[in-house]
């Protein structure tokens, strides 16, 4: 499989202190104010273990690797196997009107929305809203549990924003650049325009037991827990987009699928013209190295 890594627009140094912004637009869309919900049962075992096989029997000649920790294979509603199992629950549960990434972004330069994954390490504290595909808005991020070597969980927060996808990195000391997240690490999240901020960060101990070692505790002020939920083989973790959400720490590796829901909105127009992708000013060619 093809191995690559992000070409970064910006040196180490000046990255550790600044803020990454695609989008600066803290208000695109109104709606999503629904509580995170799990779905039991969403697949059945027999059905998650096709996945899986799909995934074992695939990865290796559909798949790509992203800074040697990204593992996935994208546009995973593109593949008979996947949408054969997985289309039709989504439809009964959301609706025949929804609209998956995975079906209106192959023009995209570089996949940004759906995709089975591998994780090897937590992913941090972020959002993940597809804000560019004009005519299409975002609704709801739906993760389904294949697999994981030993226990692990999932926080979704009571805090939303309602702009373009991004990491939320307050108090890290780290030279990120995502290809298509804006990243916070220095303008504070209020300032920002996440909502919901509380200062009193009542959960504080809560989550120094449980999120991932590596991540300072820093990165969660202001935050405040609104569910935590099993990475339970064959659920489905639903959320609107705007839910600031982050996996707590686990040890070896673990497999699923994310999907990011759209609905027609003819009215939804942020897309830009005139750069290498159409979210941002920043974003060049990954580098492919094998």
């Amino acid at each position: 499989m093809p191995s690559y890594k992000t070409d970064r627009p910006f040196a180490d140094r000046k990255l550790r202190n600044m803020d990454i912004t695609h989008n600066p637009n803290t208000t695109l869309f109104k709606d999503q104010n629904e509580p995170s919900y799990a779905i039991p049962d969403f697949i059945t075992d027999k059905e998650r273990l096709e996945l899986l096989d799909f995934w074992n029997d695939n990865f290796d000649t559909v798949g790509e690797i992203i800074n040697d920790h990204i593992y996935r294979i994208t546009y995973p509603m593109l593949f008979e196997k996947i949408s054969d199992i997985i289309r039709p629950k989504i439809y009964e549960h959301f609706g025949d009107d929804i609209v998956f990434y995975s079906d209106i972004a192959k023009n995209d330069p570089m996949s940004v929305g759906d995709q089975m994954f591998k994780a090897v390490q937590p992913y941090g504290l972020h959002t993940d809203s597809v804000t560019h595909l004009d005519g299409y808005r975002p609704y709801k991020d739906i993760i389904i549990p294949l697999l994981i070597d030993g226990p692990g969980t999932y926080v979704t927060f009571n805090q939303r924003y309602r702009g373009h996808a991004t990491m939320f990195m307050n108090g890290r000391d780290i030279s990120s650049y995502a290809n298509y997240h804006n990243i916070v690490k220095i303008q504070r999240y209020k300032d920002y325009g996440v909502e919901n901020i509380d200062e009193t960060n009542p959960d504080h101990d809560k989550l120094e037991m449980i999120m991932p070692r590596h991540i300072p505790l820093s990165v969660y002020d202001g935050l405040s827990i609104e569910s935590i939920f099993l990475w339970q083989h064959c659920n489905a973790i639903v959320q609107d987009t705007s839910v600031l959400h982050a996996p707590t720490e686990f040890k070896g590796s673990k497999i699923g699928l994310t999907l990011h829901l759209m609905k027609r909105d003819e009215s939804y127009k942020n897309s830009i013209s005139g750069y290498y992708t159409p979210w941002s000013r920043h974003t060049i060619p990954i580098k492919k190295l094998k």
